[in-house]
This record gives structure tokens, sequence and C-alpha cells, in this order.
């Protein structure tokens, strides 16, 4: 009986051991952060989740990982093994990046980016009564596709408006307007008898050009508070 507890003893210390030596791998603790900007400087307004995201794929790999940006353009990630990686913006209402920056993680790493939205949107959302009135201006990137719709998207006290959550939206359908005649037009749209004493709004303008992921861009969100 003796044996065969001295036995079982070993074996529970062989296990205890072997789980000691696979907990000493360095976790990912590298960072890896930045931003999106355009060609002046301005951030890339998107929405969170489904803006954009970042692909790095580590020399020697052929699998990539993909991890995604925030609603201003900037990106964070904490869990990353250091190395040397190829980095890239992917899945953004952007034109593709045509060249890779290549970098080593390691400690707090810094990439930003230069990239060109397909569209722009320049939007003012007020109330006026009950209702909410949106005055915007689409600029089109050359070489974007068909400017095609417009949406007016609302929320109430949730900061975060975009094509997967909103109370409130009105479509604008472009698609038989020449983007000649919409880059040069002020659009007003208005969503009316829906606002309330007390309510804080928040809303922003999409707009869609023909794209392949078919992905809209966005304007900075509007805060409306209403005593």
């Amino acid at each position: 009986m003796k044996n065969i507890t001295y036995l079982f003893s070993a074996i529970i210390l062989l296990f205890v051991s072997s789980c000691q030596k696979l907990d000493t791998y360095d976790l990912p603790n590298e960072t890896l952060k930045g931003k999106l900007t355009d060609a002046s400087g301005n951030p890339f307004i998107t929405e969170q989740p489904n803006g954009f995201q970042i692909r790095i794929i580590e020399d020697g790999s052929t699998q990539p990982r993909d991890f995604w940006g925030m609603a201003d353009g900037q990106f964070n990630n904490t869990k990353i093994f250091k190395g040397n990686y190829k980095i890239l913006p992917i899945n953004g209402a952007f034109f593709p990046i045509k060249d890779t920056v290549k970098t080593e993680i390691s400690g707090i790493t810094t990439v930003d980016f230069k990239i060109t939205p397909y569209l722009t949107v320049n939007a003012s959302v007020v109330a006026n009564g009950k209702n909410l009135v949106a005055t915007y201006r689409i600029n089109q990137a050359i070489g974007a596709g068909k400017i095609s719709a417009a949406r007016l998207l609302i929320t109430k006290w949730n900061p975060n408006p975009g094509m997967n959550y909103s109370d409130k939206s009105i479509l604008r359908d472009l698609s038989g307007v020449l983007d000649a005649t919409i880059v040069q037009t002020d659009y007003v749209d208005q969503i009316t008898g829906y606002v309330e004493s007390g309510v804080t709004y928040y809303a922003r303008v999409a707009v869609l050009s023909n794209n392949s992921l078919g992905k809209y861009n966005f304007s900075a969100v509007q805060k409306i508070v209403v005593p």
C-alpha cells in the first residue's frame, strides 16, 4: 500500500513539474499603436466595430493576425509577441495601402499610416423644435467609386451611432445623381417629430461609394443636448 502511495505521489509531482515548465513561456506583452490620417493630417473617422483592421505578419510566417482599430482612426494592441513584422491597415473605407511597414515590435512601438478615404463628409446636426436637421457636404477622392447613398444616423444617449447601431435613420438615395453634382451640393435631411425634452442625441452622416467591401465613410459624431 505504501508503494502505491509513493508511486501516486511521484506521478503528481511529475505532473506539477511539467505544468510549471510549460508556464515558463513569455506572454505576449509588446504594444503596437498608432493612427490613420489623411494627407492633411486629419484623423480617419469611422465606426466601431467594423471600421478598419490592422494586419500584422511576423517574419517567417504566412499567417496574418488582424485586430480592430478605433472610431477615431487610432489603434492599440498590447498583446503582441516581440519580433519583426509587416504591418498594414486593411478592411476600411479607404484605398488599399501599397507599401507595408516593416519594423520590430518591441516595448511600445508606434506606427502611423497615411491613407486616402474614398469620401469625406462635413456635417452639422442641430435640434429645431421637434426635428433633428442635418446639413452636410460630401467630398470624393479621385478614383473612388460612384457615390450611391447617404444616411443620417441618430442614437439616444449612446455616443456611437453607426451602420450596426442607430435608434433612427433616414436614407438619401444618390445612385441616380451625377457625382459632379453631389460634391457641389449642400444637402439637408431631417427627422421630424422626434426630439424629446431632456434627451441627449448623438448623430452623424454616413456616405457610401461603390467599393468591394461596402464600407461607409462617416462624419464626426455630433452631440445634441435638448433641455
